[in-house]
């Protein structure tokens, strides 16, 4: 922790949240280098095996064949946008079947059931991650 800043630019891992919750949303500042590779998983049904099958995964970088920050891998593609060497500003929703990611000002909805609750999970695989303001806010608590 520097600067009230989570900074993390070696290893690899997935960070597994305790709470699981139905219905949230989660709100965060990043930043990521050009290399970085980071998701976050949400609703995740089995934490001892998170991936697509498991749990809901949202980039937070742009991939390889045109999938842009802020896309609900296996549910929506957003186009990419520079997300890399700046601040970015993230907030993930979950509320019944509704599911939305806001990047920096622009919304992406989508209607999904397979994953009702579960824990928050962030994955990173490499790169530059810098971290802060982030805040879980759960339903009865807005």
């Amino acid at each position: 922790l520097e600067n009230n800043e989570i900074k993390v630019t070696q290893g690899q891992g997935i960070l597994v949240s305790h709470l699981s919750v139905p219905d949230f949303q989660l709100a965060l500042d990043y930043w990521v280098s050009d290399k970085t590779k980071v998701t976050i998983f949400f609703r995740c049904v089995n934490p001892e095996s998170i991936n697509t099958d498991t749990a809901y995964e949202v980039t937070l970088v742009n991939e390889a064949g045109g999938l842009g920050a802020g896309s609900i891998l296996s549910l929506n593609k957003v186009k990419p946008t520079q997300v890399a060497n700046q601040w970015n500003h993230i907030q993930i929703s979950a509320i019944g079947t509704q599911l939305s990611v806001t990047l920096n000002g622009v919304t992406h909805q989508v209607t999904d059931t397979r994953f009702s609750s579960g824990p928050i999970a962030i994955n990173y695989l490499g790169g530059d991650l810098r971290l802060k303001n982030i805040y879980l806010t759960i339903p009865g608590r807005w």
